[in-house]
């Protein structure tokens, strides 16, 4: 059993987002970690897709994403996976939500920028 602590996690600003890296490298399996996203009304996450990744998206709160040109309303109880290929991003974030991440098969340079 292992604890990890809010206080130990270690924030990172993304393109259009904050994420706090809650589990260090090492302690999952090569390419999974779990990260908490902040989304900011006014900021955007351009879309994007992964060749290899899948992301399951655990939301804290209410927001709002766009997967393959659909408008997805997500809350806390569900869960949304995006798998390799699968178009996604926050265009226009109305307003703050907040999600947990578990990103499959992560590698630095699967996203390639659909916009």
């Amino acid at each position: 059993m292992r604890l990890f602590r809010e206080g130990e996690a270690r924030d990172v600003q993304g393109d259009g987002y904050l994420k706090r890296i809650v589990l260090p490298s090492g302690v999952l399996p090569d390419g999974m970690f779990i990260q908490e996203v902040l989304f900011q009304a006014g900021q955007k996450v351009p879309l994007h897709h992964h060749a290899v990744q899948t992301e399951v998206f655990i939301p804290l709160s209410e927001g709002v994403f766009v997967v393959n040109g659909e408008t997805i309303r997500i809350g806390p109880g569900d869960l949304l996976v995006c798998e390799p290929g699968d178009v996604h991003g926050n265009p226009v974030i109305a307003k703050d939500f907040r999600i947990m991440v578990l990103k499959l098969c992560y590698h630095t340079k699967d996203i390639f920028w659909d916009e």
